[in-house]
């Protein structure tokens, strides 16, 4: 089972009953995205990893890299500058916050998912993590990660086709702090290019 770190920003509100958004400061927990170990594979992720056209293990790994940073930057809500102030309204008793405006809406946020997942996948994440309010996206106030570096990876091959490929990762631990953990991701070919078919969650 992974590690997660979580960091819970949840306030009492002084009645369940409103749902006026409020003001607070937010503060961006960025993720901390390991480089790969393969000495040979640091061309290959100089190269835009959202425009694979020829996946292969070496690539797999740098577009595993940008799907985890855009995943984990949906899940701390963005960051827009890095200094403006974060809204958040109550809701039945929970609290919430309204994402960054670069990925407030739906349209937006599927777009940016999109650029390494597939829609079906990002559809499924959105679903499961994100709710829609007054026209905006939101989500709870609390943020979560996992140390693995996946920028480690060893990679295997589980199936191929023309268009679609499974893959096998070990995925380590910091200083082997723990077992590697064994992730199965699945990648499509869309429009001419390679996309993660998994859904963010469980994955990272």
């Amino acid at each position: 089972m992974k590690k997660h770190m979580l960091i819970s920003c949840l306030v009492l509100s002084c009645s369940f009953l409103s749902v006026t958004p409020v003001m607070a400061e937010k503060v961006i927990a960025q993720p901390v995205i390991a480089k790969s170990a393969v000495t040979d594979v640091k061309q290959q992720h100089s190269a835009d990893p959202t425009q694979i056209k020829n996946i292969n293990k070496n690539n797999l790994i740098s577009l595993v890299l940008e799907a985890e940073k855009r995943y984990f930057y949906t899940n701390i809500g963005g960051s827009g500058n890095g200094t403006q102030k974060m809204e958040v309204f109550t809701l039945e008793g929970r609290e919430y916050r309204y994402l960054s405006s670069d990925i407030g809406t739906h349209e937006k946020l599927l777009g940016y998912l999109m650029k390494t997942f597939t829609r079906k996948a990002s559809e499924k994440y959105i679903k499961e993590r994100f709710i829609e309010h007054k026209g905006r996206m939101a989500q709870l106030n609390a943020d979560k990660g996992n140390l693995l570096e996946y920028g480690k990876a060893t990679v295997k091959l589980i199936k191929k086709s023309s268009t679609t490929r499974e893959y096998k990762l070990t995925i380590p631990y910091p200083e082997n702090q723990a077992k590697p953990e064994i992730e199965t991701i699945k990648v499509k070919k869309v429009n001419g290019v390679w996309r993660i078919a998994t859904p963010p969650e469980p994955f990272f």
